[in-house]
């Protein structure tokens, strides 16, 4: 899913899966560096077992993982997971049971598109509506 997500140097597009936002989740958390994230103490974390991306993951523990991951954030008020605010988060997709697609690239380009008229009027044309009118 293409979406648009917190980075070191602001924002940045990126094609998200559950793996790639434990990924990018656990980046953040550390400061965007690597070798913390490889050297993380907090083993107590959700997504500590998945933060290298590496492996085989069993697919239903690390969508276990981002949900308890969520509920911690929001003080464990489901409410609140559900009414999250951070949509640059890379785990926001994934909070909820279903996949939110709310937060795609596309329809977002969709809602805020804007077509540029086929045919400009010139100067000319301005002054001739003008004088018809």
């Amino acid at each position: 899913m293409q979406t648009i997500i917190q980075s070191k140097n602001g924002s940045k597009e990126i094609d998200l899966n559950r793996r790639k936002a434990i990924r990018e989740r656990c980046l953040n958390c550390s400061g965007w560096s690597y070798i913390e994230v490889e050297n993380c103490q907090f083993s107590d974390c959700d997504l500590y077992p998945f933060r290298l991306a590496a492996g085989k993951q069993n697919a239903q523990k690390r969508h276990k993982a981002i949900r308890k991951y969520c509920l911690y954030c929001c003080a464990e008020n489901q409410y609140e997971v559900y009414r999250c605010p951070a949509t640059d988060c890379p785990l926001y997709a994934y909070r909820k049971s279903n996949i939110d697609n709310s937060v795609k690239i596309d329809s977002i380009r969709k809602i805020g598109h804007i077509e540029r008229p086929k045919k400009t009027l010139n100067s000319k044309s301005m002054s001739e509506y003008a004088v018809k009118k």
